[in-house]
């Protein structure tokens, strides 16, 4: 672990960090406090704590490089609480064959300050899941294997020459190593064994090799610095691995480095590491009758050896300091945009908002917690996770919801019989119309304080649906977390561009307190005259927010704005520019960095259909998978392969009031078969082509966001679907599918709040169609304004 530090602040400072190291082990005076055991370490303790002090004082980050035994209780533990106190981001790196031992004497101590620390990451699979058994989610990021110092030996007769470079300790069982190596020898007299490392069982072996008349054969080369090992693997032909308890050797990735075939134990995390009889040979521990039997195999087939030293010589190219660091340091950003747990913000996060949202009945906090530990799992633990509650979910409907029990009846489905997601396909699409047509059948029949909500959909045919508290808190917790992955926390001051036709009319008095309390300012997006830009920018530069939220094309024309009016941006002190509800395109993303000098975070979903999907900042659009089942299907309803394009359809698990089950948004998107780096679990969208919205032009050259008209539409019971065309600054036309078509009153009605918004003289036509037809691209698009495109 010293070498792998030590290597590893040299990598960080070449790539331009500042790295201070704090040993645990500097080298003591006088001499002989370094001979007691027990008296070395509390000499050690206090200056180490004191220095660790310091030095976190100066840090943003403390990597805490941790082990198991008295090593954790001494210097690991005491890091994490040592960074917490001073209000440092740490990440804990736990590492050791031995932690399933170590976990099981002290599990709730040892947990209880794992927690503290904000990331925790181990080098294999084998330790995350030993971790995972405690409740504790760890991320992998391997070890690093130097291969600009290992690299294979110019081409040499074979010598029969082992190498073990293991501390000597107990743990590593050099004492069967070398009977093994006895039994060997009857078989290769001219073999010989080399032992690289120091340690407290150096007598012991030392006499065992005299008792075994194995002296003259067997080298004791001690303590070797790592930059002398690359000469001793060179020199070898067969590494070997003795351990009794391990996880992730670095001699193992070393050796496959140098392109020498690799025998060892298949004890802990090896098996993990080293496919058998692919890249490595595993034996049993502690029996050196097979080991010495392996070991001959190696020495005597050169064929084989050569195979499997050329499969570990590709296999090391993983644990290259190019492949390992984007992980970590995709780690160390998840650690530094935490939120701060301070001040204001924190008491908002921590107890306003919560109880905000206690007295609405929402466990909204609840959940999001549960989320930023789910987020972490495995892929298959989320798909397990998703499977359970669309049971649960399915199950649900078929008791209480009748539009679904009449529906299973119809079709002969049974929920108890549902495995896996891959079963939803036993159920047909589920449209806007259907749901229009039977929208009293879809209320759960014990569904209590539903809230009505209405939208428009990409082909302009609005929805009238209901939502419960469950899912509401759902998703105010899914789109919460998302804007922590960015550092801002609920209580940071945030500016809202935003429009829903409550802001049409003034907030009512308590939602106005509200804000204030909770630092929120909603800017309209509505009236974008230049007027009220101006006075939206106003208020930006006073309040000074840490996060913009909103429709992308609504602060690109903000930023358009400021820049004819030479307004500077990027000193507001914006974290996080937060997109949503619409299409974000790259233009727009390259504008909205470069003026406020922070990210630009993508979201997508809608109110039907949830928050589906969030953007981190490694540039992973995480789908939302603890609610949101998203299935990609092509022109007839069948998947397509993960990559490819097709049409977006979901199942939202927390929607069992009013449930949305295979639902159709109404947009294309791919689903993306590569891992983010950031290390979550979570499923990607690889792109989602959303649904457009078009600025119409006022009469009097006001600019205004295309919901504006949409709004006047979409809640009207009576439209089935509907087109806006903006021809002209004095005519506009209005396409709509009715129902049993359009009373005059309503027909009027429309007119009156159109002329409202654009213009008093603005002639406004009302076509009744039968349907609205796609543009020649397939797209559906319910505002087109053509005086805008000029």
């Amino acid at each position: 672990m010293a070498n792998q530090t030590a290597q590893l602040a040299a990598l960080l400072r070449a790539a331009g960090a500042e790295v201070e190291l704090v040993q645990v082990n500097p080298p003591w005076r006088p001499a002989w406090a370094a001979q007691v055991r027990g008296l070395r370490a509390v000499l050690r303790l206090a200056p180490y704590l004191w220095q660790l002090w310091r030095a976190a004082g100066r840090t943003d980050l403390l990597h805490v490089m941790a082990n198991s035994g008295w090593s954790w209780h001494l210097h690991a533990a005491p890091a994490i609480w040592i960074g917490r106190l001073r209000g440092k981001g740490v990440l804990v790196n736990y590492r050791g064959g031995e932690a399933p031992a170590f976990l099981a004497r002290s599990p709730l101590l040892v947990c209880f300050s794992l927690r503290r620390a904000q990331a925790v990451i181990v080098p294999s699979a084998y330790l995350a899941r030993v971790f995972d058994e405690y409740g504790i989610s760890t991320q992998i990021v391997p070890n690093i294997v130097n291969l600009d110092r290992f690299q294979p030996a110019p081409q040499r007769p074979a010598q029969a020459h082992i190498l073990i470079a293991r501390h000597l300790e107990p743990l590593y069982d050099h004492a069967t190593a070398l009977h093994a190596f006895a039994l060997l020898r009857k078989q290769l007299p001219q073999a010989r064994l080399t032992i690289c490392g120091e340690g407290p069982e150096l007598p012991r072996l030392q006499q065992l090799t005299e008792a075994l008349q194995l002296q003259t054969v067997v080298h004791f080369a001690g303590k070797t610095e790592n930059a002398d090992m690359a000469a001793y693997y060179q020199q070898a032909d067969l590494v070997l691995n003795p351990s009794l308890a391990d996880n992730m050797p670095i001699s193992v990735l070393e050796a496959w480095a140098s392109s020498v075939p690799v025998v060892s134990t298949n004890v802990g995390g090896v098996p993990d590491l080293i496919h058998d009889n692919v890249d490595g040979l595993l034996v049993p521990p502690g029996d050196p009758h097979i080991m010495a039997r392996t070991m001959l195999v190696l020495l005597k087939d050169h064929g084989m050896a050569r195979r499997m030293a050329m499969a570990g010589l590709h296999a090391a190219q993983r644990f290259s300091w190019h492949r390992v660091a984007p992980l970590l340091f995709a780690q160390y950003r998840r650690v530094l945009h935490r939120p701060r747990w301070t001040g204001y913000t924190a008491l908002v996060s921590c107890v306003l908002f919560p109880l905000h949202e206690w007295f609405k009945r929402h466990n909204s906090a609840a959940v999001r917690h549960q989320m930023e530990a789910s987020q972490w799992w495995r892929p298959e633990q989320i798909e397990a996770l998703q499977v359970h509650r669309l049971r649960l979910l399915l199950l649900y409907a078929s008791e209480h919801v009748p539009y679904y029990r009449q529906l299973y009846a119809r079709i002969g489905f049974d929920a108890t019989r549902v495995q896996d997601v891959r079963d939803l396909r036993l159920l047909p699409i589920l449209r806007k119309s259907h749901i229009n047509d039977h929208r009293d059948d879809f209320h759960a029949d014990d569904a209590r304080h539903m809230k009505r909500f209405t939208t428009g959909g990409s082909s302009g045919e609005p929805l009238i649906f209901y939502l419960g508290k469950q899912r509401v808190s759902h998703d105010v917790a899914a789109k919460w977390r998302a804007t922590r992955w960015w550092g801002v926390d609920i209580g940071d001051r945030e500016a809202v561009l935003w429009g829903s036709p409550i802001e049409l009319h003034a907030q009512d008095l308590w939602r106005a307190r509200r804000d204030r309390v909770m630092r929120s300012d909603l800017l309209p997006a509505f009236d974008l005259s230049p007027t009220r830009l101006d006075d939206y920018l106003a208020r930006l530069q006073k309040q000074r927010p840490a996060m913009l939220f909103g429709y992308p094309s609504v602060m690109c024309l903000l930023v358009q704005h400021a820049q004819s009016r030479g307004i500077a941006l990027d000193r507001l002190g914006i974290q996080v520019v937060f997109v949503t509800a619409e299409r974000l395109y790259e233009d727009q993303r390259a504008l909205l960095m470069g003026a406020f000098a922070a990210p630009v975070a993508n979201g997508y979903g809608g109110r039907d259909a949830g928050f589906i999907a969030h953007e981190c900042p490694e540039g992973g659009m995480h789908i939302t998978a603890e609610d949101v089942i998203v299935e990609i299907l092509d022109a007839h309803g069948e998947p397509v392969p993960t990559g490819e394009s097709g049409a977006i359809v979901i199942t939202h698990l927390a929607s069992r009031d009013f449930p949305f089950i295979r639902y159709a948004t109404g947009d294309i998107g791919t689903l993306d078969p590569k891992p983010c780096p950031c290390g979550r679990g979570l499923p990607l969208l690889q792109s989602v082509e959303g649904r457009v919205t078009d600025f119409v032009v006022a009469r009097d050259g006001t600019v205004m966001h295309g919901l504006a008209l949409i709004y006047i539409l979409r809640d009207l019971p009576q439209v089935r679907a509907f087109k806006i065309i903006q021809e002209t600054l004095d005519c506009t036309r209005v396409l709509l599918v009715s129902v049993d078509g359009l009373p005059p009153s309503l027909r009027l009605s429309i007119v009156t709040q159109f002329r409202a918004r654009l213009g008093a003289t603005v002639e406004i036509v009302i076509e009744e169609v039968t349907a609205i037809p796609a543009e020649a691209s397939g797209k559906h698009r319910y505002v087109i304004s053509k005086v805008a495109s000029h």
